[in-house]
């Protein structure tokens, strides 16, 4: 019946303002809860339930059983070591290292099962992502820069994945000039951060391994090397990606039935159909509106240039000048690719027209990996200056001042969008690329003891174990906007009060289901790697 109203345009409001309607969606509003006897809901919730079910068992096991035996070999330990210090007027220099600091006894009754339910312990990944971080103090850059900008990209999400259900979207476009709305209209360039800290790491862990071997190792061993790499990276990312997906379905579907506002996202028939294309990580190769969870263009994007800088470092080994030869063709390349597909495409840096764009600009490998590929090069130097750069504090004051300029220029200098097709085009094409310069400065001035109060600032030790929860709070915060959204049963005015609410909300929110996500899913599968890696030695 709606149909044919708005079809034979009877309403006379719409005569009225001359505005054509048309029919969407009708839903009832009534759960009665038989979608969850579905084949496919039940199978989403048996592997859910199951590794709840796992999850549970191994921590029971650890606190009723491992720590126990834990701490009756300490106290054993501890008896023993005392009648040694009892019988012997004097204690050796082993000894007493031993004795000030105990390690982590082995059970020697631990079998290989218990080794594997231990990876899915609750309260040992809790330590475990707490913990804290032992690791080069020249990269504790990273662990502020990691968090600072997923934050951002939360800041962004709470914004773009609630734009459905504003009722003010003309004043949030007119907003999108003003000079500190650009810090969220342009809140895509802290992806970048994110691959060119990607490339930075890949190298950083190729090059920290490859000083351990004398010569060039024989290209059977590097090919093992190389597709190990990749396959720790899939079982890194995979499991708790595919958990993720499960639970978007799961969740949307009973949004689907009970959310009187129609959701930006459809998950619950879209990851239905596409979900394949994320465990593979192609889904970047697919149009926008095809997406299964649209926010994670990012991973495959990642993957593919994971595997592509792994081959560039592998080819290195022997053949340096040809590896850098196909880094900088591939660069350039990506931005010719930028300048052909932006003119092509008449593209304006405007809120509507970058959403238009999405499938051809921004999600597509060819035009998002020159970050990737700065980062891995910054690395590189960093590497061959030994992490020393001597510098005076007229350069320092250069490099900074360049830095600065080049990315706020890039980040605030396009307030008034409709500039003319050469000077958008130009900034499609180079801004991505000048945003890594000014992070690979920053990552160079921090990691040679030239960042100053910055460096300090995001070497923090609280943004340690913040930073360990970064990939779930990707892959959690969108579905968390979209959900509350969801159950609201009316528009929304967004005006900044509310905006920043919202998005505080958003990020403690976040990471606070990434804790949950780690700790169940990401750090177990992490644990498991490690265990084939280094299997514990049984006494």
């Amino acid at each position: 019946m709606l149909d044919k109203v708005f079809r034979n345009e009877t309403l006379f409001i719409g005569k009225l303002f001359s505005i054509h309607f048309k029919l969407i969606e009708v839903s009832d509003l009534v759960d009665d809860h038989q979608w969850l006897l579905s084949a496919k809901m039940i199978s989403i919730i048996g592997v859910l339930l199951s590794l709840c079910a796992t999850v549970i068992a191994a921590t029971l096991y650890d606190v009723f059983v491992h720590r126990k035996r834990l701490n009756k070999e300490r106290e054993k330990f501890t008896f023993d070591s005392n009648n040694a210090i009892a019988l012997n007027n004097g204690i050796d220099e082993k000894c007493e290292t031993n004795y000030e600091k105990p390690g982590r006894p082995e059970s020697g009754q631990q079998n290989r099962i218990s080794q594997h339910l231990l990876c899915f312990s609750f309260l040992t990944n809790i330590e475990e992502i707490f913990k804290p971080e032992k690791g080069d103090d020249n990269l504790r850059v990273f662990y502020g820069l990691k968090t600072l900008t997923i934050a951002w990209i939360i800041l962004g999400h709470a914004l773009t994945y609630a734009f459905h259900i504003l009722s003010n979207k003309w004043l949030v476009y007119i907003e999108t000039e003003e000079l500190l709305m650009q810090v969220i209209s342009n809140f895509t360039f802290s992806v970048d951060a994110f691959f060119f800290m990607s490339g930075f790491l890949l190298s950083y862990t190729f090059l920290k391994e490859r000083r351990k071997y004398q010569g060039i190792p024989p290209i059977a061993k590097r090919m093992n090397e190389f597709f190990q790499r990749i396959v720790k990276r899939y079982i890194r990312l995979t499991p708790a990606y595919f958990v993720v997906i499960l639970i978007a379905i799961l969740n949307f579907t009973w949004h689907h039935h009970v959310s009187a506002l129609l959701p930006i996202e459809h998950p619950n028939t879209k990851c239905s159909k596409y979900w394949w294309t994320n465990i593979l990580y192609i889904n970047n190769f697919y149009r926008w509106d095809e997406l299964c969870l649209t926010w994670s263009w990012y991973l495959p994007n990642d993957m593919q240039f994971f595997v592509f800088g792994s081959f560039l470092l592998t080819l290195s080994i022997t053949h340096y000048n040809i590896a850098v030869g196909i880094g900088i063709v591939t660069l350039v390349s990506s931005i010719g690719s930028l300048v052909y597909t932006g003119y092509t495409l008449n593209y304006q840096p405007t809120f509507d027209k970058q959403y238009k764009t999405l499938t051809y600009l921004y999600i597509r490998p060819w035009c998002r990996i020159p970050p990737y590929l700065i980062g891995m090069a910054t690395c590189h130097l960093l590497t061959k200056w030994n992490y020393k750069l001597h510098l005076s504090k007229k350069s320092l004051i250069v490099g900074w001042s360049l830095a600065i300029l080049c990315n706020c220029s890039i980040l605030l200098g396009v307030t008034k969008k409709n500039i003319s097709l050469g000077l958008s085009v130009l900034y499609l094409a180079l801004s991505r690329t000048g945003w890594a310069l000014g992070i690979a400065w920053l990552v160079v001035a921090c990691t040679t003891n030239h960042g100053g109060i910055v460096n300090k600032i995001l070497s923090l030790d609280i943004f340690v174990p913040l930073s360990k929860l970064t990939y779930g709070a990707y892959l959690v915060n969108c579905i968390i906007t979209l959900s509350l959204h969801s159950l609201d049963n009316y528009s929304l005015f967004m005006h900044h009060t509310i905006f920043s609410y919202t998005a505080i909300t958003m990020i403690i929110c976040s990471f606070t289901a990434a804790i949950v996500l780690s700790a169940t899913v990401e750090m177990p599968f992490i644990s498991l790697v490690r265990l084939y890696n280094n299997p514990p030695r049984m006494k």
